[in-house]
């Protein structure tokens, strides 16, 4: 860029962030009110007005359409219609969309800090200072603050068939999925997924940076969704699940299945969901209300509740999960540093497509 460029972008960028923080002090400035037993900013009869909201998200197709279903009977006069993609694939899509100016997202739901975070720096998301970050923890929101909070956590363990294992060979920590006894019958998740990423980056950690280059010798099998890789451990098609979600396991242990889900002493990786809403919304008012309904205590009920989601809530006054469990109850590795972690992710993704052979 030339001298003229640089002073033009410079004044440019010196002039819109004033309006930035106009529109910000503007959007603030509103005053919250109580719908059914939440607080929201959003303007509802607008957002009923506006009638839909657009929805991203990563979790299962049922999963989300369980969630859609919960805002539609609280708010019957807005229709909701969604994508569904892991969240490495539905990063890509909505950034690739933005770039080529279209704007038809209301509603982003991430699994992995590393987008959330990234497209927060390139302005995607609207900055929305939800009356229910209250219940909230300055650690569980973006920083600055509005631009997304941590809707929920998951965490993974290790899960192995019983009929397909011997009991003198069930993995007991993380160091057991390089059993030789397992291979060619492990699996785990692509390189989209957030979960995946987290496990990754802990383990290496907590073991060292070879640590996953044995496990490429166990030939694991990797899969888009959890219930995949469920389906297959029930099935005995793979003995072993060392991606094992805990919300994916309580679903396919209630129906029957032989199979046991295992917490190393070590601790289980653990993710958060991120949501917020997306700059240049088609239907701001609705991306809003949707938001803060999914912060509040009712949202926050169905997210943890519902146990094809089974999200524990970080909110101050959220209950134990149907299982009787807490968040508390487990212990969770998170990583200290959430830049090195999303400055990692490119190191992961060639890392583990070598890994998965693609």
């Amino acid at each position: 860029m030339n001298r003229r460029g640089f002073l033009k972008t410079a004044t440019l960028a010196a002039a819109a962030a004033p309006l930035a923080r106009a529109r910000f002090a503007a959007a603030q400035a509103r005053t919250a009110t109580k719908v059914h037993d939440f607080q929201t900013l959003a303007d509802v009869a607008k957002a009923e007005q506006e009638g839909e909201v657009v929805y991203y998200g990563h979790d299962s197709e049922p999963g989300i359409g369980v969630l859609l279903d919960a805002f539609k009977k609280d708010f019957p006069k807005i229709k909701t219609s969604y994508v569904r993609l892991q969240t490495g694939a539905l990063y890509a899509k909505i950034t690739a969309e933005r770039s080529a100016g279209r704007f038809g997202v209301d509603v982003l739901q991430l699994s992995d800090i590393s987008p959330a975070m990234d497209f927060q720096k390139k302005g995607g998301w609207d900055q929305h200072m939800s009356p229910e970050y209250a219940a909230y923890k300055p650690e569980h929101q973006s920083n600055p603050v509005g631009y997304y909070g941590w809707g929920g956590i998951s965490f993974s363990g290790i899960a192995y068939n019983r009929s397909k294992v011997k009991a003198e060979q069930a993995p007991k920590t993380w160091k057991d999925i390089l059993n030789p006894a397992f291979k060619d019958g492990i699996s785990a998740k692509l390189a989209t997924s957030g979960m995946q990423h987290a496990q990754w980056y802990m383990l290496r950690k907590l073991y060292g940076n070879d640590f996953w280059q044995e496990f490429a010798k166990q030939r694991p099998k990797g899969f888009d969704a959890r219930a995949q890789l469920f389906d297959r451990l029930s099935k005995g098609d793979d003995r072993v699940c060392a991606l094992a979600e805990y919300a994916g396991y309580t679903l396919f242990a209630e129906k029957g299945a032989d199979i046991e889900f295992v917490a190393p002493a070590d601790g289980l990786p653990a993710i958060s969901l991120y949501i917020g809403v997306v700059n240049k919304a088609p239907h701001p008012e609705a991306a809003r209300l949707f938001v803060d309904w999914a912060l509040s205590r009712r949202g926050q009920q169905v997210y943890q509740n519902q146990k094809i989601l089974l999200y524990g809530s970080l909110r101050a006054d959220a209950g134990p999960m149907p299982t009787g469990k807490r968040l508390s109850d487990f212990k969770l590795l998170f990583p200290s540093d959430w830049n090195d972690f999303a400055a990692s992710h490119a190191a992961f993704v060639k890392e583990w497509n070598s890994i998965m052979g693609l």
